[in-house]
Order: structure tokens, then C-alpha cells, then sequence
């Protein structure tokens, strides 16, 4: 669009989103900490608008766009795809998403209208539970936010609320992307094909699949019970983290991959795992009041509007065609799309 783009991230993300970043030309700004760490990146944005008035800032966790954007496509593609997959017998059990930037859990907003029973299941990270227990820390699920609660999650369509420990996570990821990982699952039964497709799981994908199983297995669900999550990102990603795993912990070998096949995957368990009560639900959006209220300036009216108004979810995603039309419009002011 012929704008200079600026990336805010805390410094210590994987070097590969830094060299992403960098390859677009984007000016990166690196704030302290890890991905925890989401109020420094606010407080970063509050100093760009002050001193830089030509910015405009977009924040994901605010911005309605980001989730109408997954309600209205990445919502469609999995209930057409589960409808390719269904048999007669067949239910859309449950969708699991990592709670992120709430972005991508709003297609769980989209499957309710289709599958009015589905479980909405949100991810998090146990080493900084915040939707589970009001509780903070970081943690190394790269590609999900926390300490706070999204200013644009429809917490009311939320059933359950899980966390991961990332150390599994992490223990998994050097299963799915080391040769010994590799030849393990391939004695296990797993097929070739599916082994060859591992390393497009990221960190968050890995935690969504371990999010997923919890779910199966607390619910009691079978062959007919389908459940969909999504891999946001891809092993591509993290290379670095696998050498720096490889530096601490030593190569990979055969008794790491029967231990972590088994131990994370095969023994997950269904602790740390909370069905919500309305009043649990709404102790959640509560939560928003304290970064978006107290520390980003939005009205106490606009929070409980989000809880109380039941057309507004509603109307705020499905305003995507006058979202269209005000693109084309500028698309075409700019003329830019004329010369691609």
C-alpha cells in the first residue's frame, strides 16, 4: 500500500519472526521480555502515538477486524470441511484455539451458529494461566498472548478454558522435526505421510493438538465425534529453538522419543481443564476491565456492551461486504492496485 510498515514484538521471540520481518522491510521494535509480556508492547504503541502522529497503530487485540476476518473465513472452511469429512453419525464435537490475540477463536463464533452444541475450548499456556486462575508468568508458547484478556474475545462463547505446559510442547516439537522422532512414530504405526507433514506445527499448533486430546478424552468422545484446531504456524519458525534445545539437552535420541511419544502425547491427562460457569465466564470478561479500561482508556459503557448487548457480537461480524467496499475505495484513491 506503499506505507512504511512497523512490527512491535517482544526481543525475545524466535530469531526467525525477527528475520520475517526484516526481509519485508519492516522497521522492528523489540520490547522487553518474552511473549507474555503484552503490556510493554502497549505501552510502546501509546508512545508511537505521541510522538509519532503519522502512525497509525492496528492492535490486533482490539481490532474487530482480526477476528470477523476468522469468523467469516477460517470458521467457513472448517465447517466445509467437516462437512466433507462427516458420516451419518457424525458431530462437530469441539473447536480448540489457543487464545492468542482472540483472533482466530472467533471461528468457534461462526460454528456455533452451525453446531449450536459445539465446545469452544481456549488454550493457554500453564506456566501464565490467566483465563484459568487469574494467574501470570512467562512461558515459551510462542504465537499466544497473555496476562490480560483480548478486548475483542466473545468470552460468553467460550466453554472451556485449558492450559498447557509448555515444556510438552516444546518435547514434542523436537519429536515431530528429529529424525529419531521421526523413525519412533514411524514404528508406532503413524503413516509416512503424516510424519513428512509434522514440521507444519509451530510451538501453538503443538499446544492446540495437546489442547485437543485433553478435550477427547475429558468428553469421552469417539470415532464420531470430530474436533478441529488450527496450526497457525510451522516448525519453520523455531529452527532456532530446536538447535537451542539440542545445545542444552544433547542430540536426540531413541529413549527421548519413547518417553516424550509417551509421556506427552499418549499420557496427557485432562488436568488443568475448567468447564465455564456463566459466572466464571463473566469473571474472565471482568478481567478486561484492567487493561482496557484503566490502562487503555476505552469507556466502562463499551466493556459491558460487549457482555450485555446481545446484537452487538452479531453486527460486528457480519459487517464484512461495507468492509469491502470501503477497501476497494481506497484501494482505488491510492491508484497503487492500477500498476500491480
Amino acid at each position: 500500500m506503499g506505507c512504511e510498515a512497523v512490527a512491535i514484538l517482544p526481543e525475545e521471540m524466535s530469531a526467525e519472526r525477527f528475520e520475517w520481518l526484516k526481509e519485508v522491510n519492516a522497521e522492528v521494535i523489540a520490547t522487553p521480555g518474552c511473549e507474555s509480556n503484552v503490556k510493554e508492547i502497549y505501552d510502546k504503541c501509546w508512545e508511537i502515538r505521541k510522538t509519532r502522529p503519522d502512525c497509525v497503530i492496528f492492535n490486533q487485540f482490539e481490532e474487530f477486524g482480526n477476528c470477523v476476518w476468522h469468523y467469516n473465513i477460517t470458521g467457513h472452511a472448517i465447517n466445509e470441511a467437516y462437512n466433507k469429512l462427516k458420516n451419518n453419525q457424525s458431530s462437530l464435537a469441539a473447536y480448540i484455539s489457543a487464545t492468542g490475540s482472540a483472533g482466530t477463536i472467533a471461528a468457534g463464533d461462526y460454528l456455533r451458529t452451525q453446531h449450536p452444541d459445539i465446545k469452544v475450548v481456549a488454550s493457554e499456556a500453564l506456566q501464565c494461566p490467566t483465563l484459568l486462575m487469574n494467574g501470570f508468568g512467562g512461558h515459551r508458547i510462542e504465537g499466544i498472548g497473555d496476562k490480560h484478556v483480548p478486548w475483542i474475545h466473545n468470552v460468553k462463547n467460550t466453554n472451556v478454558i485449558t492450559a498447557i505446559d509448555d515444556e510438552d510442547c516444546m518435547r514434542v516439537l523436537r519429536l515431530f522435526n528429529e529424525k529419531k522422532g521421526h523413525d519412533y512414530l514411524l514404528s508406532q504405526g503413524v503413516d509416512s505421510e503424516v510424519i513428512n507433514n509434522l514440521s507444519l506445527m509451530g510451538i501453538s499448533s503443538i499446544s492446540n493438538m495437546i489442547s485437543a486430546i485433553k478435550t477427547a478424552k475429558y468428553y469421552e468422545l469417539d470415532e464420531n465425534d470430530l474436533i478441529f484446531s488450527i496450526a497457525t504456524d510451522s516448525a519453520s519458525m523455531y529452527q532456532s529453538r530446536l538447535k537451542e534445545l539440542s545445545e542444552a539437552k544433547g542430540d536426540y535420541n531413541d529413549i527421548n522419543a519413547i518417553k516424550d511419544y509417551e509421556s506427552c502425547l499418549m499420557g496427557c491427562r485432562t488436568d488443568y481443564y475448567k468447564e465455564l460457569s456463566y459466572t466464571d465466564k463473566k469473571m474472565i470478561h471482568n478481567l478486561k476491565y484492567f487493561t482496557w479500561v484503566e490502562q487503555q482508556g476505552k469507556e466502562i459503557a463499551d466493556l459491558n456492551a460487549l457482555w450485555y448487548d446481545k446484537n452487538l457480537w452479531h453486527q460486528q461480524f457480519n459487517q464484512m461486504e461495507r468492509w469491502d467496499e470501503l477497501i476497494e475505495a481506497f484501494n482505488d484513491r491510492t491508484g497503487l492496485l492500477k500498476n500491480l
